[in-house]
């Protein structure tokens, strides 16, 4: 076969490893609809899939929908208007900005101006946009996707990089060699035990934060001074030397200093590791704290950071809520310390009576409990919150006779996919329970961490030049890909027609998604789809001259259905060529066919007039499908690729995809699954029912109809 064998040589492989490349970059794309009805929200979703995009959306039209929204999955974007008196776009922001999540905005409004994007900045709208302008609002769209991408990367490497830090003093604290850290500055930032051990330091010396070349003798100062320069100098290579070591008591010994770059608490550093060997002997983590018998610090910071990690990849949305007693002091002064302990032991007590074991209590500090709440919900956090505060403050507290009592100011912080560094969440929670007691109330309630306000490029596409003289020179081509029955072919070929624009020979051209996506000229798009159908007819009747019969699916754009000498046209290119009209499938977009349902309906029955067949194409992703799917009634339906991409994560995606099957089956609708990849994906399929299939797997676009036909 021709087609395949051009695929046998060097650039034709290149070819198709970009074909299929090309094929598979579809990114699915959460996109949630605020204020916008389904008719509203059909053409941008039309525009996204041109840009080879997949989008995944919901409607949401209340403040309700929005927060219920927002606690069941982590979302890309966000599409409202402003509309006045209703719930959008600038009400959405506030909500964002409360509950610190990072999702871009879009503004829509009728037209763009100045001032209204000046507005909706000043609002914290990601960007304002008009409708009108799909290519800029195309771009924005890309734009605003890539700048997320980028940012829970970023977070994702920070957290790894704080991770990597946190890896290295846990390390540095149970090495049994001396590790001290010192600045760029050489000034100690951190000395472990085993370096106190060595220099014969006590925990509480101020000397262990003296300079490193006060712990060497007098005259090897300086070669210590060279090599830490030399290490600062360094990028790569550790600096390796033997000094003569003193410790505080005056004795000396000879050392092995063995010098590089790390980084230690977010900051480049030098790390000093000096040998011989030492005698310390650390002893192991305990995992609670022992008057409390809550988790200690240690604990809940691991649990901590591991809930940053998971929450930042979305979906896994929890609270921190930190809960420091109002009177700590005057208790201590009072009671003592083991009064304390009592009462610090009856209200750890009474949190674990109140608290379901699935969150993680814990002590943080001397006066302070955290507890990591593992529920994605505001509410639920604050609820919580509120009740521990109430019943602490109701607690009588029995200390050697004395019976009594304690208030707590608790803060709650949200962590989701735009979560800082552990640390500074701690730091956030600190800040609302401060809040709790500063601000006139003296303790005893509860404050949600609100981040405070703060005050925050032009593409020219000649698209209609480049078509017009496409057009006008013959720049297009098309080109074929087979549509394979799983069971009975009917004696002949399916392939779908893809139109290419080629501006320079041997390239391998652009797809009309390229092109024609944010292009809003039904004038050149007519022409266009016209260009497309009479040289797929002149295909169909050279391969009719040679006894073949190959059924062609041609795709149609809304401005050519929308036509009403379209149907005549159509009718008069048939007779020309002499071709039976059952041989012609024309197929359209789901959502351009939503926009437009009067002119889609009555294009239909006049194509089933002719006896041409209809195809619903990227069937599924539209609110109106089964409206569409009974007022249109076509003879197939080709679904769109995120049934395919989702079919192997779960059975529930099988019955679903099964039921789905089953309905089109018992409504003589056929069905076509595209973006096969493999042989087991095409086994599941013909299992499920599935009537035809298409993708790369069986043979990329090719510019001959020369697929080997099961019959």
């Amino acid at each position: 076969m021709s087609g395949q064998a051009a695929t046998g040589a060097p650039d034709g492989l290149l070819k198709r490893i970009i074909s299929e490349k090309r094929q598979r970059l579809r990114k699915n794309v959460h996109i949630l609809f605020l204020g916008l009805t389904a008719e509203e929200a059909d053409p941008i979703i039309t525009l996204l899939r041109g840009a080879r995009l997949a989008p995944r959306g919901q409607q949401a039209q209340s403040a309700e929908e929005f927060h219920q929204a927002l606690s069941e999955r982590s979302w890309d974007l966000i599409l409202s208007p402003q509309v006045e008196g209703q719930f959008g776009a600038k009400e959405a922001v506030q909500i964002l900005h409360r509950l610190n999540k990072d999702i871009p905005i879009i503004q829509l409004v009728p037209k763009s101006n100045s001032q209204a994007l000046l507005q909706g900045l000043k609002a914290r709208m990601a960007t304002v946009i008009s409708l009108e302008e799909q290519e800029l609002l195309l771009i924005q769209i890309r734009r605003q996707l890539e700048h997320l991408e980028n940012r829970r990367r970023l977070r994702i490497v920070e957290a790894q990089l704080a991770e990597s830090d946190k890896r290295c003093q846990q390390l540095a604290e149970l090495s049994k060699l001396p590790v001290i850290y010192l600045t760029s500055d050489l000034v100690t930032l951190y000395s472990n035990p085993a370096f106190s051990e060595l220099f014969g330091l006590d925990d509480n010396n101020d000397q262990q934060y003296e300079p490193l070349d006060k712990f060497t003798v007098l005259k090897d100062r300086d070669l210590l001074k060279t090599a830490l320069q030399d290490a600062l100098q360094s990028n790569s290579h550790g600096v390796k030397t033997e000094l003569k070591a003193r410790r505080v008591d005056g004795t000396n010994f000879q050392a092995h200093f063995n010098i590089q770059q790390t980084r230690y608490l977010n900051q480049d550093c030098l790390q000093v590791i000096i040998s011989p060997e030492i005698r310390g002997n650390e002893e192991s983590f305990e995992n609670l704290d022992p008057t409390t018998r809550l988790f200690d610090a240690n604990y809940i910071i691991s649990a901590l950071e591991k809930a940053v990690h998971r929450a930042l990849t979305g979906g896994s949305d929890c609270h921190l809520l930190y809960i420091r007693f109002d009177n700590y002091s005057a208790l201590q002064s009072e009671l003592g310390t083991s009064g304390c302990d009592i009462v610090l032991a009856d209200v750890a007590e009474l949190m674990q009576q109140k608290i379901n074991k699935t969150h993680i209590c814990a002590r943080l500090e001397e006066d302070v409990f955290a507890i990591l709440f593992h529920d994605p919900s505001p509410d639920k956090a604050m609820k919580l919150a509120d009740l521990l505060c109430q019943s602490i403050a109701q607690l009588n507290i029995d200390v050697t006779g004395s019976s009594v009592q304690t208030t707590c100011s608790i803060g709650v912080c949200s962590i989701n996919d735009n979560a800082p560094h552990y640390i500074e969440l701690i730091d956030r929670a600190r800040v609302a329970a401060d809040e709790v007691l500063n601000n006139g109330q003296r303790g005893n309630g509860v404050k949600l961490f609100e981040l405070a306000d703060e005050d925050h490029d032009d593409i020219d596409d000649s698209s209609i030049k480049m078509i017009v003289d496409a057009l006008e020179n013959d720049k297009f081509r098309i080109l074929f890909q087979p549509i394979v029955a799983l069971a009975s072919a009917n004696g002949w070929g399916n392939y779908e027609v893809f139109l290419r624009l080629q501006e320079n020979e041997g390239e391998e051209g652009l797809s009309p998604n390229v092109f024609l996506a944010t292009m809003d000229n039904a004038d050149i798009s007519i022409r266009i789809d016209q260009w497309v159908i009479q040289h797929a007819f002149v295909r169909v009747a050279e391969q009719l001259k040679q006894h073949q019969r190959s059924r062609l699916f041609i795709n149609l754009t809304t401005g050519f259905y929308q036509d009403a000498d379209a149907l005549n046209w159509i009718a008069d290119q048939l007779k020309e060529h002499r071709i039976p009209a059952e041989m012609i499938v024309f197929q359209a977009s789901e959502s351009d066919l939503s926009t437009s349902q009067v002119q889609a309906e009555q294009f239909r029955f006049g194509l089933k007039k002719l006896g041409c067949k209809f195809c619903i194409k990227h069937f599924g992703v539209s609110e109106n499908r089964e409206l569409l799917r009974k007022k249109l009634k076509p003879d197939l339906v080709k679904l769109d690729g995120f049934y395919i991409q989702d079919l192997s994560n779960s059975s529930e995606s099988d019955k679903a995809f099964a039921a789905l099957i089953k309905d089109l089956k018992g409504s003589g609708i056929g069905s076509i699954a595209p973006l096969v990849e493999d042989t087991r994906l095409m086994g599941k399929l013909w299992k499920l029912g599935v009537d035809y299939i298409q993708g790369y797997y069986l043979q990329p676009p090719a510019e001959d109809m020369t697929y080997d036909f099961f019959e």
